[in-house]
């Protein structure tokens, strides 16, 4: 059973006189439990759907085309919680008082179709296994982590083996595409351990599309925790070179490279980020990994189509993590200062909310990058880093960009557009005024 919200106008479910604030049971006998189960019963042409109406129950017989939309919005689905103690678990290692929802730890397939969420399986039952199935849920995101036991174990924080391969195997051989993700902990899971998680894995290539591997991250906020490090420059240097000797095997037996390093390797051992066909089609670049390529490509088909000067003369300011600062510099903030009139100053702030060994952009927060640039001499325009803010438009520390601007005297700018659309984007938020703050 789920609650109707919202009815599209002209619809199906309009023309029968369904309201919001009804509640859908059940479609052709199928009982609802979400939008998923909604889209996919509702595609038949024959539909006998049991809505409740107040203290009613009312059967509606509808015929339609198979392609035909009934116009019901369903409330959001609400996240399955993680039952795992991740020992490199990033809920764990925030700091207190910060917002609830930070605390909240998920674990929810449907949220790894929907939006590339991982998932480590850990708590599907038979039945689950058997949606997914039915209703096509592919791809899915799975953190793997280690397939021997007691590592796996050790690292998830949980005490039974939960028959990951045997989930696997499922999964796979019944049509269900799989992406897979090792998070590398210096001591723990690399080695041999990494390279029997690798040959594990492999065997079930093409329904396991891929394997990412990222560098564990640790904040300064881990007390009481199981003891981690991070990898040294040599260490992540040894780690390029033992992956590509494994990739080398899988270019021979399966024809493609089938393990990619995150970008954080290389950039963090000095090393030159892989040219695109590295990462074959980039199936895992919302995790990090080839999205510093795909930019620095994509950045680089158009830059000739740049205006050789502007109008008049623009500085801005542009935020980033330290990881990505070196990068931006070289191959992105570099030519575009070759365009007269046009001067962009690339700030790297030090994230010292979590820690300086966090250096990602996406988690910087709002304090930390006023007090790092408040006393600068600051552009027309700051621009931030994608991702620095949730649904609700709240950096991590419940800032907003308003508090931001307010705070700064300048117009701030997340920048989610398009790289090919930079020049144009800068010289728009830089055009627009905004009351001036304290």
């Amino acid at each position: 059973m789920v609650k109707i919200i919202n009815i599209v106008p002209g619809s199906i479910a309009a023309e029968l006189g369904i309201q919001a604030g009804d509640q859908l049971l059940s479609i052709n006998g199928h009982e609802i439990n979400d939008r998923l189960d909604y889209r996919f019963y509702q595609a038949d042409e024959e539909l006998e759907m049991l809505i409740r109406q107040s203290d009613e129950e009312v059967l509606f017989e509808i015929e339609k085309d198979a392609d035909e939309d009934l116009g019901l919005e369903l409330e959001e689905m609400k996240l399955m919680s993680c039952g795992n103690n991740c020992v490199f678990c990033f809920v764990y290692q925030n700091p207190k008082g910060m917002r609830k929802a930070l605390y909240f730890k998920d674990e929810d397939y449907r949220y790894s179709f929907l939006y590339g969420h991982y998932v480590t399986m850990t708590t599907l039952k038979q039945k689950d296994l058997d949606r997914i199935v039915e209703q096509r849920l592919s791809p899915l995101y799975i953190s793997v982590h280690a397939t021997d036991l007691e590592v796996r174990k050790f690292l998830l924080g949980i005490k039974r083996d939960d028959h990951l391969l045997e989930k696997i195997r499922f999964l796979t051989q019944n049509g269900i595409e799989l992406h897979a993700q090792i998070v590398l902990v210096p001591e723990v899971n690399d080695g041999q351990v990494f390279d029997r998680t690798v040959e594990d894995l492999k065997r079930f290539f093409p329904g396991i599309r891929s394997v990412a591997v990222v560098p564990v991250g640790i904040t300064r906020h881990r007390q009481h925790l199981t003891p981690l490090r991070i990898h040294t420059r040599e260490e992540l240097m040894n780690e390029i070179e033992h992956v590509e000797r494994l990739r080398r095997q899988c270019r021979q037996e399966l024809g493609v490279n089938f393990i990619y390093l995150a970008d954080e390797f290389f950039i963090k051992s000095g090393q030159p980020i892989p040219e695109a066909d590295y990462y074959d089609a980039f199936y895992q670049i919302e995790n990090g990994v080839g999205e510093f390529r795909d930019m620095i490509d994509r950045f680089n088909e158009v830059k000739k189509s740049f205006p050789r000067r502007l109008a008049r003369p623009l500085k801005l300011t542009w935020i980033t993590g330290t990881l990505a600062y070196q990068t931006l510099l070289k191959y992105i903030v570099n030519p575009l200062n070759q365009i007269e009139n046009l001067e962009i100053d690339l700030i790297p702030v030090v994230n010292h909310f979590y820690g300086p060994a966090i250096e990602v952009s996406g988690l910087l927060v709002a304090e930390d990058i006023y007090r790092q640039i408040k006393d600068r001499a600051l552009g027309k325009a700051v621009f931030l880093p994608p991702r620095v803010l949730n649904e609700d438009g709240l950096f991590l520390d419940d800032w907003t960009v308003d508090d931001l601007e307010r705070k700064l005297g300048k117009k701030c700018h997340v920048y989610q557009e398009e790289i090919e659309d930079i020049v144009d984007v800068m010289d728009a938020v830089a055009s627009t005024e905004i009351k001036q703050g304290a």
